[in-house]
């Protein structure tokens, strides 16, 4: 609330800051036939050092405003459209001036124009694509290209890395329209310094959509980093290393050698400090945050995190460009992994009058190691044709070995049973994928177009696992019992399909299409189980094992219909009408099904509104029909259905979406209401002595309701400030039906929450970012007792740099969470605190000395709830505890213009 109430108090201050400043309107229009320049470019610039102040887009009119301009300084206002000069004034605006300039018309360029002075454009928009100079966004030295972005009109960077602009969040980042190790943005915007960018383009990502079917309100964007012509040849990195208390450590280093149409980099690190992978923490996070080994509390999803884990990686990225048709991307990567993870466990099992309550301990080592190897080739001959070919193969192991030891005992103080188990077990997997897409446009027709996608994946698996159970049942001694048992499971799993689409415009208005695809997929799954009879593992148990086979063929027609109201407006409707062929194989049956369905779907689009409905097909998995029971200990056993119905969903969304660029104002809202017929839902049996047995059975479900609403809100910049912040509201409603014991109850759940952040700069010096959230959810099971369940957690993160005195930099990150709810025994609430000092040496700051403490007052913990059937379970796991860490780190960057 304290947050809350805080940027309420900033949003006044510079709300009442903004009445005293100045505004300037006009209309663009052509300067011989007189028309509207809709989309012009309008923008104001600082004419001291030329960076941005502000910029719009002028209306389907021509008019544009500009709102809110500093007064008492000097501006340039420039105004540029492509194919025509641009417009330049000067001003120098007093408070309350509104300047109305009236007609401003645009002349358009000659052929044979002579340039006798060229006035650098901060903003241009080519077609649907916004381009950024980044000349006119002022950075400090060695900042690297997360500064520039945050600098960007309509661009936000949340704590996380994640990029948004104008709201949407971005997808993909390329470097000079290649790919730069994949789609994690972060590996590019951590480590690639600002000073080498010219230009930051953005646009839809419609690389897979060229016909825009994916909604105006969905569509993601891309950021193309263009780097500076004059840069032909250039190398440049970082690489840094560091030692601290409690043995930890990091090392790693990023190396990059751009040449013309080349490009070469490669990447690697090595930690203990829970540095998961690439994707998830950037290369160059020395200061030793975002390392607690998984969020602290419950946040609306289970959260496996948690541990120790010391992690080894590195690979390549090569791009390679054959003129402006042809470009090739290769990569690869390996990965190593070693984790350690120690949990505690509390369950709360509840059965009419009895509660079973288990308190168990665990332990689970993991060694994994990956090898990922991927290629891209992208080829256009022309405008109207695009090819490409992504094909992908990896390689896992893992070896792995745990233990556990669990408790439980009754409401009545009575002693249940008691387990002890413990396994080893190896695991190989081996996949490849590849996908092709093809597009052509008519030449003739501009909405005409044929596309053929494929797509295919063979996955083979194999593992080996040796399991000890031993259960000892105090309130039926007769059913204590002892398994040691080794499983071996080998198990090939292919799909893939071939699609084809075909749109024609009958009129201006009016495309019709048909897609027509056909889907196979295999799966293949053999458990052979062994028991330990004469001191070796020599005893098959055939009811214990399985040989299931699946194939599932699936034919596809869909016509369809695209009929636009008007440019803002259009209605797409298709009925698909899908086939299926499955035939399952057990080890002692077979079962042979065929099914025809009719799946409409229909989508309205008006004005950043989007309403849409479909009807989706969910089949059974095979291993939910095979007719045996499985023991896979003393206390749990589940049982096949080969009666298990497909199920169909029926779901409505809602979508809004609309961004002012005068205010940067963003507003957005989704939601959506679905339901279920025959969805597969489990049946359950316990016993008072904690023996379960389960098995999958059909019902109808009933509707669930999902919505979320958010604002973001950029401010010009004032003087030496500048603030942004955004707020999102959730909540869903959704009933599960719990079939417990021969009786049927549902499980009603109202879940909401609320995050605020706020971000706040002054100069570059200082850069504070504050978020706070709430979560909360009730539960109520319409069993004999009606009893509900509230699942409520609150978080604070702040996150402090200031950069002072000069080649000093102070950083501190808290990170509270707060649950009320977790059972005796577990920690509520857990503060967690983070400070690094730094200092920057060596030509143009690119040397950095860092001593960083995590956990500073050493109160981390991963304690989190959540809820299931009957049951609510809280579990803490070992995370990283307080340490202090010395990094050094280098930044290289060699530039050629020969």
């Amino acid at each position: 609330m304290k947050t809350i109430f805080l940027s309420l108090i900033l949003l006044c201050l510079f709300s009442g800051a903004f009445a005293q400043k100045a505004t300037i309107k006009g209309k663009v229009t052509d300067s011989l036939n007189k028309q509207a320049l809709e989309l012009s470019t309008v923008a104001v610039v600082d004419l001291k050092d030329t960076s941005l102040i502000a910029y719009t887009l002028s209306k389907k009119n021509g008019d544009f405003e500009l709102q809110r301009l500093p007064v008492d300084k000097r501006v340039r206002l420039v105004i540029s459209y492509a194919g025509y000069q641009n417009y330049i004034h000067n001003f120098n605006f007093k408070k309350g001036d509104i300047v109305d300039l009236g007609n401003v018309t645009l002349s358009s360029k000659m052929l044979k124009e002579v340039v006798v002075r060229a006035e650098r454009v901060p903003v241009k928009v080519k077609k649907d694509t916004i381009e950024f100079d980044a000349a006119a966004f002022k950075t400090r030295p060695n900042a690297a290209v997360e500064e520039l972005l945050k600098k960007l009109p309509g661009v936000q960077i949340d704590g996380d890395g994640t990029i948004t602009v104008n709201g949407k969040q971005v997808s993909k980042l390329l470097i000079d329209g290649k790919q730069f190790f994949g789609s994690d943005p972060k590996i590019a915007t951590k480590n690639l310094d600002a000073a080498i960018v010219a230009q930051v383009q953005v646009y839809d990502d419609r690389e897979n959509d060229p016909d825009h079917l994916v909604s105006e309100t969905q569509v993601q964007k891309i950021i193309n980093i263009k780097l500076k012509k004059a840069i032909k040849k250039s190398v440049f990195g970082k690489v840094f290393g560091g030692v601290g208390s409690r043995d930890r450590y990091e090392a790693g280093g990023l190396f990059n050698m751009f040449r013309d149409t080349l490009q070469v980099s490669l990447i690697g690190l090595s930690n203990n400090l829970n540095h998961t992978a690439f994707s998830r923490d950037e290369l160059n996070a020395e200061g030793g945050f975002d390392r607690s080994g998984g969020n602290t509390s419950f946040n609306g999803g289970r959260n496996w995190g948690g541990g120790i884990e010391k992690i080894t990686s590195g690979g390549f990225n090569l791009n390679q460009n054959y003129g402006e048709k042809l470009k090739l991307n290769l990569q690869y990567f390996y990965t190593q992994r070693n984790n350690k993870i120690e949990s505690a466990n509390f369950q709360q099992q509840f059965l009419k009058d009895t509660t079973l309550l288990t308190r168990a301990s665990s332990s689970r080592y993991a060694n994994n190691h990956t090898h990922t190897i991927s290629g891209l080739v992208e080829w256009k001959p022309d405008t109207i044709r695009n090819l490409r070919y992504n094909p992908s193969l990896s390689y896992n192991s893992n070896n792995s070995s745990s233990s556990s030891l669990g408790n439980t005992s009754n409401n009545f103080d009575m002693p249940v049973n008691k387990s002890v188990s413990g396994s080893v077990g190896d695991w190989h997997s081996t996949q490849f994928n590849q996908s092709f897409y093809f597009h052509k446009r008519s030449k003739n027709k501009s909405k005409e177009s044929f596309t053929i996608s494929h797509n295919l994946s063979i996955n083979p698996n194999h593992n080996n696992n040796f399991t000890n159970n031993d259960v000892v049942n105090y309130q039926r001694p007769e059913l204590s019992d002892s398994l040691h048992r080794l499983s071996t499971r080998t198990s090939n799993n292919a799909s893939g399909n071939l699609d084809f689409s075909y749109r024609y415009p009958l009129t201006k208005k009016l495309i019709v299409d048909v897609i027509t695809s056909g889907i196979y997929n295999k799966t293949s799954d053999q458990v052979f189980t062994f028991d330990r009879k004469t001191g070796g593992f020599d005893s098959l148990l055939t009811n214990q094992s399985s040989d299931l086979k699946r194939d599932l063929w699936t034919e596809n027609i869909k016509p369809g219909i695209t009929y636009q109201l008007n440019k803002n407006a259009q209605i797409i409707a298709g009925l698909n009408t899908q086939w299926q062929q499955i035939n399952n194989n057990f080890a002692t049956s077979r079962l042979v099904q065929n099914y025809f369905f009719l799946l409409p779907t229909i989508r309205i689009e008006a004005y950043g509104i989007f309403l849409s409905y479909e009807r989706r097909v969910n089949q059974p998995g095979v291993s939910n029909l095979q007719p045996i029971t499985i023991v896979y200990s003393p206390l749990y056993s589940y049982t096949g259905n080969p009666n298990l119905r497909p199920g169909i969903s029926n779901t409505y969304y809602f979508n809004f979406f609309k961004y002012f660029n005068n205010s940067q104002l963003g507003i957005y809202s989704y939601g959506n209401i679905s339901s279920q017929k025959n969805m597969a839902v489990s049946q359950q049996t316990i016993r008072s002595d904690g023996v379960q047995n389960s098995t999958t059975v059909n019902r109808d479900g009933r509707p669930s309701y999902n919505f979320s609403v958010g604002i973001s809100k950029g401010f010009k910049k004032i003087k030496d400030w500048q603030l942004g912040t955004s707020a999102n509201f959730y909540g869903n409603y959704y009933q599960n039906l719990n079939l417990l014991n021969n009786v049927e109850g549902w499980q009603n759940t109202v879940a909401y929450g609320l995050r605020e952040n706020i971000n706040v700069n002054w100069k570059d010096v200082i850069d504070l970012n504050t978020a706070v959230g709430f979560n909360q959810s009730n539960s109520k099971y319409q069993y004999d007792d009606f009893r509900s369940i509230r699942v409520a957690t609150y978080n604070i993160s702040n996150s402090l740099v200031v950069r002072f005195p000069k080649k000093i930099i102070w950083e501190t990150r808290q990170d509270f969470n707060y649950n009320s709810q977790v059972a005796a025994g577990f920690k509520k609430g857990v503060n967690v605190v983070s400070s690094s000092l730094a200092l920057q040496m060596l030509k143009k700051d690119r040397g950095e000395l860092k001593l960083s403490v995590y956990d500073l007052f050493n109160q981390n913990v991963s304690v989190y709830r959540y809820i299931n059937t009957n049951s609510v379970n809280d579990v803490q796991n070992n995370t990283l505890k307080r340490y202090f860490l010395v990094t050094y780190s280098v930044k290289f960057n060699k530039l050629s213009t020969k």
